[in-house]
């Protein structure tokens, strides 16, 4: 019988659990007049116009309007709004992603609507629905640390994870002109609690289902990604089960909660995915590569269901940019509590090393390794 080592209690700045739940009346803004930044009069939104040179037409601008009206009336988990800026980081991802058309097309993978959602960690009814859509993008963009401060492009692409990371800078002055032309009105009718026809004023908030598992990447050597579904809290009660080496390890990744990814970092101030689990299994005393295509190839297969699975084990998915066949993201199981088995992983740029539940890698484990 294996060892076990019981853990109860929690660390310091536990990661938001889940999506914000979200009371939000909405009012979308009829048409009208605005002044742009460059003090043109434009049409309001809903109505073609052309911004920063980029012409909108009257589909795209209605896109844009909901966008910002809907971050308006959204509020934090702080319970205060969003400000203006979170429309602008919206707006600029949503051109990058779809060029505000509310797409159902499949471009990549199974990603649809304004923000090219995928539909497997997202639901169609969400991706394909503009305010819904936007509430989930705003939900994990308030969970990326500074999002305030960082660059614009590394705010969107921690939630978004685009093989592309460096685009979403570009349409920041469109970004910034839209917001500007419409925020004033739409945060004045977020406060004077006007709704989006078809959602209705004082209403239940609209439901988001959980994003169980949204891959991220690139990630360091690796080049994959895993997901941020997870917390920096040790869940209660955890029993590290495994060998003392695997205990050993374990303890190590645990000590690294809430560390910042960094490329191709192993420690001790920062870590990518496979820097993490070679750091922590050279704790247990065990040599591996700071390479997730090598860490393959070390230990022994264990079920890919997770099924027998124990602490110290590795669990390597496909993330961003792999494939089942050459998976590019690397965790490692940390034991189980409150009959849910857990793993370790430092996920990607903007999201610390953390816990996550590994019911949400279902579906994605290409292999695990189990290793001492």
């Amino acid at each position: 019988m294996p060892n076990k080592t019981a853990v109860a209690g929690t660390i310091a700045t536990p990661l938001l659990m889940g999506l914000v739940a979200l009371m939000m009346p909405v009012f979308l803004l009829g048409a009208g007049t605005a002044t742009a930044a460059d003090g043109r009069v434009c049409g309001g939104g809903g109505t073609a116009q052309t911004v920063t040179g980029i012409d909108l037409d009257a589909e795209q601008m209605g896109n844009v309007q909901t966008i910002v009206t809907t971050t308006a009336a959204t509020r934090g988990a702080d319970g205060k709004p969003l400000p203006a800026y979170a429309a602008t980081v919206a707006l600029a991802t949503a051109y990058q992603e779809s060029k505000f058309y509310n797409s159902k097309v499949h471009h990549d993978h199974d990603s649809e609507g304004l923000f090219q959602q995928r539909v497997i960690y997202y639901t169609s009814a969400v991706a394909m629905d503009p305010v819904r859509a936007t509430q989930a993008f705003l939900s994990r963009l308030i969970r990326v640390p500074n999002w305030q401060t960082i660059p614009l492009t590394q705010a969107a692409q921690a939630v978004q994870i685009s093989a592309f990371p460096d685009a979403y800078a570009r349409w920041r002055p469109l970004a910034e002109q839209l917001t500007g032309m419409l925020w004033p009105a739409a945060a004045a009718a977020a406060v004077n609690g006007a709704s989006t026809p078809g959602h209705g004023a004082g209403t239940a908030a609209i439901a988001i289902p959980a994003v169980a598992c949204l891959p991220t990447g690139p990630g360091g050597p690796t080049g994959g990604g895993g997901t941020v579904a997870g917390s920096t809290a040790i869940p209660a009660g955890l029993v590290i089960d495994g060998s003392p080496a695997a205990q050993a390890a374990v303890g190590y990744a645990l000590a690294q909660l809430g560390k910042p990814y960094v490329w191709g970092a192993a420690g001790p101030d920062a870590f990518d995915c496979s820097g993490l689990t070679m750091a922590a299994w050279a704790r247990g005393g065990v040599a591996l590569p700071h390479f997730t295509g090598a860490q393959i190839g070390h230990g022994k297969p264990s079920p890919t269901s997770l099924s027998q699975a124990v602490a110290g084990d590795l669990v390597f998915i496909p993330g961003s940019l792999g494939t089942f066949a050459n998976p590019r993201h690397v965790g490692m199981i940390v034991g189980h509590a409150g009959g849910r088995r857990y793993l370790i992983q430092a996920p990607s740029s903007g999201i610390p090393v953390e816990i996550t539940d590994t019911a949400a890698w279902a579906g994605q484990v290409a292999a695990v390794r189990h290793i001492g």
